[in-house]
């Protein structure tokens, strides 16, 4: 009604649920939307100065108070803004502002200012108004009387019961008279007691304020359970704020404070938070420090614990922890991750090799190797890491990165990207964590690998770590991360095809489906003498140039598994490398008529002692609809493994409707991730929904 479709919203990252419930209608009519993030003024007139070449009406909403961590809008920033932009429209929440502040009760935003000409004020009688309902304050009577004209909730919405209607006309009487300053005084008399506990007893506020809700950060969700139990067994309901209302390791124990609650009370119940925190951090080997770090705050001059050592620490253990590959011994990681995919010993050395040293800062990668042994010498765990920028979009839907994509090539070309620290990269694939469950010190070795990573995400500064590839269904795996503030994420599906149960190619056939074989009839066996299968020694650099090209043919044409384009540098690494095997297509000359017949395919696959890794492919799409190259390239792909002796070949991920017609299986994963904030997935979100509608 307020909103047209000439208009454009901007979300603070942080603003309420029930707001980006309703932008979600008005998205699906083809809105403009977008999020910024919290509280970001500066951000916020960078948008208004773009958008406003756009759009007729800018519209920013916001809490007042904010619900969570109880801090509050910029207020007078964003009437700065109203008086400077005559585009720029303001519509708040103020929910949990309402009755506590302002004359009247008129809560924090028009307790602080008079209401602008080009805003909208939302109240809620069902907080510290304590009945039910709510209500719209507009700037003019033309605004309110458009509103009961024409608003959905007026039209469609029934009258409040009269019970609660009763309830609300006595409390609006209280607000109208001085009963009122002396309700809000005793309230801020308690705020401010409060305040003054949780710094007696150096609890880690995230958001100090005169607002009525606290926000005590814990960082883990484990440890969250933990404080909210103990709570609840000593006589305090509280409740978790958790994800996905925060970010994952931004747990915190969240409380309100009433008028009805005596200083005496308040004093017990921060003791009691202190006493248990204290237990707690003692129990989960976390410290204070730890807790601001997650929050991005500086810590208190003191602590509230010094940590007593911990049953299980690192000194039980052997740890490994190198920044090469050729400081780990080549027999071990061999035994423990040389068999799953091309990171074997001489993968990661040809990986370390590729990715430093480049031009752009997307392919210049820090790599760090983990292994956990126990007392007797006996490897638990082993993993390597990479650090590298990655796309945010990379697991989003295609439609949602072609609009990113867009974004980046009109001139910012790292928008939503991210430095991340991952297990594995972004261009290997299967289980790159090696852990040995049958250890009865599975999980504290998993919590030295977590704290490394946690390390590292501190001297890297990251903004998000991520465990990828790991086994679907492990409900012990998944207890643990979640508990130590990762959430789980579905990866793409992977695809493997078993050569070891076939030996000719009519066997070959007899394992796909009816279907299927008609698909290799038709688009495979029907070409198959049309082409020339070269392995390729000894390139020239024209061959190598022209195979780059072929792969940047694929790359352009896909967003299903949205990365950065890969290194020229790496395919003159692997035309070098012995462990690497670059097979092309050429069309016999029948068939390619043109004077400088080259290859219509290649295919880059990385070969270990029983695994053929089938790593990358080149197209000319020139040729495709009259000779299916692509499937000739797995077809091809497949008998040549075959060939080597080799008992599996890993075709990867993305493609599933082709990797499927030549047998493969699909193999589900999962990760675990945990982001610093969840702003860009946030917008990743957003933008998804859009499609959805």
């Amino acid at each position: 009604m307020f909103i047209g479709s000439n208009d454009a919203v901007i979300l603070d990252h942080q603003v309420h649920h029930s707001v980006q419930t309703a932008v979600n209608l008005i998205k699906s009519k083809g809105i403009h939307t977008e999020l910024v993030r919290h509280n970001r003024m500066d951000l916020l007139e960078e948008r208004i100065k773009l958008l406003r070449q756009t759009y007729k009406k800018i519209w920013y909403m916001a809490d007042g108070i904010y619900s969570m961590f109880g801090d509050a809008t910029p207020i007078d920033k964003v009437y700065d803004l109203l008086e400077k932009y005559p585009e720029f429209h303001f519509y708040v929440d103020d929910a949990h502002g309402m009755s506590c502040f302002g004359k009247n009760g008129s809560g924090y935003v028009l307790g602080k200012k008079p209401i602008h000409e080009k805003m909208i004020v939302a109240v809620s009688f069902a907080k510290a108004f304590a009945t039910g309902g709510g209500a719209l304050v507009f700037p003019n009577e033309e605004m309110a009387r458009r509103f009961r004209t024409c608003g959905g909730p007026m039209i469609f919405s029934g009258p409040m019961q009269p019970s609660q209607l009763g309830a609300a006309i006595a409390s609006a009487k209280i607000h109208l008279s001085d009963e009122i300053n002396l309700m809000q005084e005793q309230l801020h008399a308690s705020i401010r007691y409060a305040n003054s506990m949780i710094k007696k007893y150096e609890l880690p506020l995230i958001s100090e304020s005169d607002s009525p809700v606290f926000f005590i950060g814990v960082s883990l969700p484990k440890i969250g359970y933990k404080m909210i139990t103990r709570m609840i067994n000593d006589g305090f309901f509280l409740n978790l704020g958790i994800f996905s209302a925060v970010p994952m390791k931004n747990t915190g124990v969240r409380f309100t404070i009433t008028r009805n609650h005596s200083f005496r009370e308040i004093e017990r119940m921060v003791q009691a938070l202190a006493k248990n925190l204290k237990e707690v951090l003692i129990e989960e080997n976390f410290t204070v420090e730890q807790i601001y770090k997650a929050f991005k705050l500086t810590p208190k001059a003191t602590t509230i614990v010094e940590l007593a050592p911990a049953e299980i620490t690192e000194t039980n253990f052997e740890v490994i922890h190198s920044k090469t590959i050729n400081q780990i011994d080549k027999q071990l990681w061999d035994q423990l991750l040389g068999a799953r995919g091309s990171f074997n010993w001489e993968g990661m050395k040809f990986m370390e090799q590729t990715f430093t040293g480049n031009e752009t800062e997307e392919n210049n990668w820090l790599f760090d190797y983990v292994i956990v042994k126990d007392a007797l010498k006996t490897p638990i765990l082993a993993t390597f890491l990479t650090t590298a920028m990655w796309k945010d979009d990379m697991l989003a839907p295609e439609s949602v990165s072609s609009q990113i994509e867009a974004k980046r090539a009109a001139g910012d070309p790292y928008y939503l990207v991210s430095k991340v620290l991952c297990t594995g990269s972004i261009v290997t694939g299967g289980n790159h964590l090696y852990l040995d469950k049958s250890s009865p010190l599975w999980k504290d070795a998993l919590d030295i690998l977590l704290k490394k990573i946690a390390a590292l995400q501190d001297e890297y500064h990251t903004s998000s770590t991520m465990l990828r590839d790991l086994a679907q269904g492990d409900s012990d795996v998944d207890g643990f991360m979640m508990e130590n503030g990762y959430f789980k994420v579905n990866m793409p599906k992977s695809h493997n095809v078993e050569i070891a149960k076939w030996n000719t190619r009519q066997e070959f056939m007899t394992t796909l489906s009816k279907r299927m074989q008609k698909h290799i009839r038709q688009d495979v066996l029907h070409h198959e003498d049309k082409f020339e299968l070269t392995v390729c020694k000894n390139p020239t650099p024209e061959e190598i140039q022209h195979w780059y090209q072929l792969y940047l043919n694929v790359k352009g044409k896909s967003l299903d598994l949205n990365t950065f384009t890969l290194p020229y540098k790496m395919f003159e690494s692997m035309a070098k490398n012995s462990n690497w095997e670059i097979l092309t297509l050429t069309l016999k000359p029948e068939f390619d008529n043109r004077e400088d017949r080259k290859p219509v395919a290649v295919m880059m696959s990385f070969v270990t002692e029983k695994a053929y890794n089938y790593m990358m492919v080149g197209i000319d799409y020139e040729f495709q609809n009259d000779y299916k190259p692509y499937r000739q390239a797995m077809y091809q792909t497949l008998f040549r493994a075959k060939e080597l002796g080799k008992e599996v070949v890993y075709l990867g991920y993305s493609a599933s409707f082709e990797k499927r017609k030549v047998g493969a299986v699909l193999v589900d994963s999962v990760g675990y991730m945990q982001a610093k904030d969840n702003y860009a997935m946030e917008v990743i979100e957003s933008m998804s929904s859009l499609q959805e509608k």
